[in-house]
């Protein structure tokens, strides 16, 4: 699911006219992102849960108070995080609980940290431009481009494949990348 500025902006202002089902949406589209990043912050899952859940609660009630000139939306949204995640910290120092499984959160955090639809988003659209930026390229210097750098072929190897030279081979790299880079 794509992630975009507009986007959450869109769904912080129905959160702030009483819309669930923007609240809902807003949940469904970064929980992964939040709860990685609640995780990293406070070590322990049931913290990071209840992180989370504070952070959609302050979202839900302070909606009408972004303004899209002060931060990004999703830098809004952690920073509610973050001070929940350091409230949430200092009050477990007041109150610190049992003995930690380490292997176990770690487990957890490789788990979470697979599932950012942000990243995945970004991702996506990286992809995407950086396809049609390869359609724009001529037939034989794509071709190289694909071997070497999806494919992990050398100059030489994709000399041979296309029954070319090693130097042709690599002026077409470095032309091609120099395309893509503009």
């Amino acid at each position: 699911m794509s992630v975009n500025d507009d986007d959450l902006i869109n769904l912080i202002a129905r959160c702030a006219i009483d819309d669930r089902r923007a609240l809902k949406e807003l949940f469904d589209r970064l929980q992964g992102y939040l709860y990685a990043t609640a995780l990293r912050l406070v070590r322990r899952e049931d913290l990071a849960q209840e992180v989370l859940q504070e952070t959609f609660i302050q979202l839900w009630q302070n909606a009408n108070r972004y303004r899209t000139d002060k931060a990004k939306p999703l830098t809004w949204i952690t920073s509610i995080l973050r001070y929940r995640a350091l409230d949430k910290l200092q009050a477990e120092q007041r109150h610190p609980p049992g003995p930690r499984d380490d292997a176990q959160e770690e487990e957890l955090l490789a788990v979470a940290a697979d599932h950012c639809p942000v990243r995945d988003s970004q991702q996506a659209q990286l992809r995407d431009r950086l396809g049609r930026c390869m359609e724009t390229l001529g037939a034989s210097i794509r071709q190289a481009i694909e071997l070497a750098y999806w494919q992990g072929l050398s100059r030489e190897e994709i000399a041979s494949m296309m029954q070319t030279n090693a130097n042709t081979v690599k002026s077409w790299l470095h032309r091609g990348a120099l395309r893509l880079k503009q």
